[in-house]
């Protein structure tokens, strides 16, 4: 059942998506990693690329060849990649524009008639902003964005959600939500 899956692992080698991948291989899943290396962090992935059931692609999932390439044979994505935070989207809010905005809402609708089981987009408990009175968010907390970065995180939550019934896989995101629990809609 869960090893005859390959789950292609997009934005798969930095620090949450290497996470991921152990779960995934320890479980006799088969990965497909799909990085551009931005942030530099080839040292993050190198013990998972000795893995046999582990595929390393270098390239950028807005390049209609390297998503091609790496959705070969996969039945689940998990999309991670972006620009990730505030600082770096206010440095450089044209990039972000184009990867976190229009790039992820554009890949879900180039996911579509891939037969795929399963896509799970991995959001970030920024979304949630400041809360009333110092109060812990949860996942039934109000979404209240504030900076660039969580605007297109709950952007792109909206229209998964909204692709509900619309495209042939399982939208799903998961929010990294209090004390680090995960919860997913």
């Amino acid at each position: 059942m869960f090893n005859d899956r390959k789950t292609l692992l997009i934005g798969g080698a930095g620090y949450v998506g290497t996470a991921v991948a152990r779960h995934l291989l320890k479980n006799g899943r088969n990965v497909n990693c799909l990085d551009n290396f931005i942030y530099e962090h080839r040292e993050c992935i190198s013990e998972l690329d000795k893995n046999e059931k582990f595929n390393l692609l270098e390239g950028d999932f807005l390049s209609d060849a390297a998503l091609n390439l790496a959705l070969r044979d996969v039945s689940d994505v998990v999309i991670l990649a972006g620009l990730v935070g505030d600082p770096i989207t206010k440095k450089y809010p044209d990039e972000s524009d184009k990867v976190n905005a229009d790039g992820i809402q554009k890949l879900f609708l180039r996911l579509d008639r891939r037969q795929l089981k399963r896509v799970i987009f991995v959001s970030t408990c920024s979304n949630y902003g400041l809360q009333h009175d110092d109060k812990l968010a949860d996942e039934h907390s109000e979404l209240n964005p504030l900076s660039k970065y969580a605007h297109a995180k709950v952007d792109a939550e909206k229209t998964i959600l909204n692709l509900r019934g619309k495209v042939d896989y399982k939208p799903t995101i998961l929010r990294f939500a209090t004390a680090f629990g995960l919860s997913e809609r």
